[in-house]
């Protein structure tokens, strides 16, 4: 009778061992969620910096086009200036080579129409009067100075006239006036591309700077509340949380390590299954703090913690529930106790579940309302 009371002992014993080792196991597969969760939610993190990234390289390339096309632009302008000048220059040199000859021209006819006049008048009054030897004389005299090419340079100069004439082009101050609308025409698209050069690179830099600090900012705020909470649920213990790589946050990473009290600072993986579930039960508060929601689920998050542990994290559920709603999956009793409604899944026929719910605050089931924002136990 003493064995078979002995075996029965160590039976119950051991089915209680198993119990505690399956809950045990549960509990280190739902940390392992949470972490997974975390981990899921840092990556989608990391998703939204590349596609940030992905714009900014958009804008590079956008910025890149518009300053090949403003190289563009430059040349075409040097191109049509370089033309304009030439064309102004030849106009001047046609202009004055015109006057010169025009002048010349000018000069030759009307001497040779006084002239033509002279000898004339002088043909008319030798034929009524022939001229005596003093008004020969005289004649002679007068055009002693006048040089003998005139005559013979006439011809040449109507020549070169004519062909100076020729080769003047008429159009040359509609061709300059189009040219100098079309250098206004290409200052103003250099000026518009390079306006629009500057507004790419304003967009970037502002993309860079608003992910920078948004990221920073939320990172910052995260890292702060972990630590406080930390200190919440371990009281003596210290938290620290840093980027690998601040500078890259395309590639950064989320490092933690914690320090309970009496042990040293360590990492996650160096702490027992409680410890995990309350660190991350830290950050999950801390998350909640940063960036609260209306409405909260907690699937077995002290499953492995004790009964003290269970005291500081059900005073931590107690303060989220003021502000949102919680529903919580538990066995614990401790963590039932905060509970003003509970739900449950019973089996009273073979293969048949049943949900049933109680009201632990005293209010009849409708009057759901009043405690919407209290914790609920499953």
């Amino acid at each position: 009778s003493t064995l078979r009371e002995q075996v029965a002992g160590l039976s119950a014993e051991r089915e209680g061992a198993v119990t505690r080792l399956g809950l045990l196991d549960a509990d280190a597969e739902r940390a392992g969620a949470a972490r997974e969760t975390m981990l899921h939610e840092l990556e989608l993190l990391r998703e939204q910096v590349v596609a940030l990234e992905g714009s900014l390289a958009s804008a590079r390339v956008r910025v890149s086009a518009s300053d090949a096309q403003v190289e563009e632009a430059r040349k075409a302008r040097e191109s049509t200036a370089d033309e304009s000048h030439q064309r102004e220059a030849d106009e001047r040199v046609a202009q004055s080579e015109d006057r010169e000859a025009t002048s010349a021209g000018e000069y030759g006819r009307r001497r040779l129409a006084e002239i033509d006049a002279e000898l004339g008048m002088l043909q008319q009054t030798f034929a009524q009067n022939p001229a005596t030897d003093e008004e020969q004389q005289d004649v002679l005299t007068r055009y002693e100075a006048e040089p003998a090419e005139v005559l013979d340079e006439l011809p040449r100069l109507r020549e070169e006239l004519v062909r100076l004439q020729a080769n003047v082009n008429l159009n040359a101050e509609a061709d300059r006036d189009e040219l100098t609308e079309r250098e206004r025409f290409l200052r103003e698209q250099m000026d518009d591309l390079h306006r629009a050069r500057e507004t790419l690179l304003a967009t970037i830099a502002e993309i860079e700077t608003s992910c920078q600090v948004q990221f920073n900012e939320t990172f910052d705020a995260v890292k702060a509340k972990f630590t406080e909470v930390f200190a919440q649920l371990f009281p003596g213990g210290q938290a620290e949380m840093w980027q690998t790589n601040p500078e890259n946050l395309s590639e950064t990473g989320i490092e933690i390590s914690v320090q309970p009290p009496g042990k040293k600072m360590t990492n996650l993986a160096a702490l027992s299954g409680g410890e995990r579930a309350m660190t991350a039960s830290a950050l999950i508060f801390a998350l909640i703090a940063v960036k609260p929601s209306p409405f909260y689920l907690l699937d077995e998050v002290d499953a492995a913690l004790d009964d003290a542990n269970v005291e500081r994290l059900s005073n931590k559920i107690s303060e989220v529930s003021s502000t949102a709603q919680m529903l919580i999956v538990t066995h614990n009793k401790k963590t039932m106790e905060l509970a003003q409604r509970m739900y449950g899944v019973t089996m009273q026929e073979p293969g048949v579940s049943s949900i049933i719910s109680a009201a632990l605050d005293g209010h009849a089931p409708a009057e759901q309302s009043e405690a919407i924002r209290e914790p609920a136990a499953v």
